[in-house]
């Protein structure tokens, strides 16, 4: 796996850039695909399951581990 891939499935993240700035998640998948922020690029990526249900697409620089309070 790639240096870009700091997580795993399961991990809770949250996003520090772009539409869903501060919304924690869950790292469902890691992809190579487009994402939210940047629809017309490829890049390493999550799938992250957001707390109100719904499922985003990020590039790995968009997230950092989300520590227990």
């Amino acid at each position: 796996m790639s240096q870009y891939y700091r997580f795993r499935r399961g991990d809770r993240v949250v996003i520090l850039s772009g539409k869903h700035l501060g919304a924690a998640g869950v790292v469902d998948s890691a992809v190579f695909q487009r994402t939210v922020d940047w629809p017309g690029q490829f890049a390493p990526g999550y799938h992250v399951l957001l707390g109100d249900g719904r499922a985003v697409t990020v590039r790995w620089d968009q997230v950092e581990r989300l520590e227990p309070e």
